[in-house]
């Protein structure tokens, strides 16, 4: 994917120097000051080489196909926050933005990832996000748009939930903490007394309405996610719980 990357997007956003020459076209990267952000970005050392005008997008491309691979989706997410910036920070012509804006860029970076079996999408804030399928991206709007007035903080925790498996770099142990914080914080609504959700499940128990078995789902699910190492309590024992674990629980805390 680097070798695309490098060839059909950002070479076609950076010039060498200020020269009249070398940027005639009005693209907004400098070759050398990227390398130093790449550089900075990697921990690495800039090479003087870099410097020298002839060598400078050789050294860049040779740096970005050599570093670790979770450092070239951090530049990735860079160039298009630095375009982002230079978009918002004088007003740009509707050819340029056309050209060598945002919108562009971030269109090509998801083709390219649509092609190249990449689970990453590259989203409107010029970070990388994880793609969501598309009946639960319906749910998940549905069910933030349901969490209004006293149910605002369950939203908050909601919202979390959503960003610790969607947003990088995940965080499954605490999205499956935060979808259960909502549905407490839901159930803390509906019966004031209560403290915990396991206090909610025995009010819920005392409820006719409500079908005991799906009274007992809850409890387990709250159950789960209190046992399970690392998820809601600290543990003595690493944690087991896996991505597809926390978008599990994301799928039954959506439907509770």
């Amino acid at each position: 994917v680097r070798n695309p990357y490098l060839s059909q997007i950002l070479n076609s956003l950076t010039y060498v120097d200020d020269t009249r020459w070398s940027n005639e076209e009005g693209r907004p990267l400098e070759v050398k000051r990227l390398y130093e952000d790449l550089c900075r970005i990697s921990r690495q050392e800039p090479d003087e080489i870099a410097y020298d005008t002839w060598q400078s997008w050789q050294t860049l491309e040779a740096s970005l196909k050599g570093i670790d691979w979770y450092y070239f989706y951090d530049f990735v997410e860079h160039v298009g926050q630095r375009l982002k910036h230079l978009e918002g920070s004088s007003l740009r012509a509707d050819d340029w933005n056309r050209d060598y804006g945002f919108e562009q860029y971030q269109r090509k970076v998801n083709q390219l990832f649509n092609d190249e079996r990449i689970g990453w999408k590259l989203n409107d804030r010029a970070e990388l996000a994880r793609e969501r399928p598309k009946h639960l991206s319906k749910a998940l709007e549905t069910t933030e748009q349901t969490l209004r007035d006293s149910f605002s903080p369950a939203r908050e925790h909601y919202r979390k939930a959503v960003r610790y498996i969607y947003d990088r770099p995940t965080d499954p142990e605490n999205a499956i903490k935060e979808i259960i914080s909502a549905i407490e914080s839901i159930g803390r609504v509906y019966y004031a007394p209560a403290n915990t959700l396991g206090d909610v499940v025995k009010e819920m128990k005392k409820d006719k309405r409500f079908p005991p078995m799906l009274v007992s789902t809850i409890e387990k699910f709250y159950g789960f996610a209190s046992s399970e190492p690392a998820v809601r309590h600290g543990a003595a024992a690493p944690s087991r719980v896996l991505l597809m674990d926390a978008e599990f629980c994301l799928h039954v805390g959506v439907a509770l």
